[in-house]
């Protein structure tokens, strides 16, 4: 409870966790449920291990955690945690992506997006917005989760803030 509480708090931008303290917790929540055992729960918190790892710049060990989850997850049938797995780490699109820097500097397009982003705009909005297409709205959030390590826009939001790339 109190992991998936600072997952909250990080996801949200509110009295944002320590990273250390972050990674900690959820390592130590996957260690509980490896001794429990609870093989579902297990391989949850895996999941949520490697998305505070990717965010922290882990790369290597959040594609270990998630990539053990992933075997969990298929042995199970666990449909809704690949979803969630495949969003995390892709295991195409990691292969694709693997020489990029998650450092990358953002564009100032990019960081225009992801300031509509982290307003809660949908890519039509930005569009609209910054007279361009939907489509290329698109690929700038692509290019942004990318350079960020973030598995969705919540989390590119949460950890842009993080590491102070979002004016408030």
């Amino acid at each position: 409870m109190r992991a998936e509480h600072l997952r909250l708090r990080w996801l949200v931008g509110t009295d944002v966790p320590d990273e250390r303290e972050f990674v900690q917790t959820w390592e130590q929540t996957v260690a509980a449920f490896e001794r429990y055992p609870h093989v579902f729960e297990h391989a949850r918190s895996q999941t949520r291990l490697a998305a505070v790892l990717r965010s922290t710049g882990e790369a290597g060990r959040a594609r270990e955690d998630a990539e053990s989850a992933r075997d969990k997850a298929r042995r199970l049938g666990a449909a809704p945690l690949l979803a969630e797995l495949e969003a995390l780490v892709p295991v195409a699109a990691d292969r694709r992506h693997a020489s990029r820097r998650p450092d990358e500097a953002l564009t100032p397009h990019e960081q225009e997006v992801l300031a509509l982003v982290a307003e809660g705009r949908s890519n039509r909005e930005i569009a609209d917005r910054l007279y361009i297409s939907a489509k290329t709205v698109s690929v700038h959030v692509s290019n942004i989760l990318s350079k960020l390590a973030a598995g969705g826009r919540t989390e590119a939001v949460a950890i842009a803030r993080r590491r102070g790339l979002l004016k408030d």
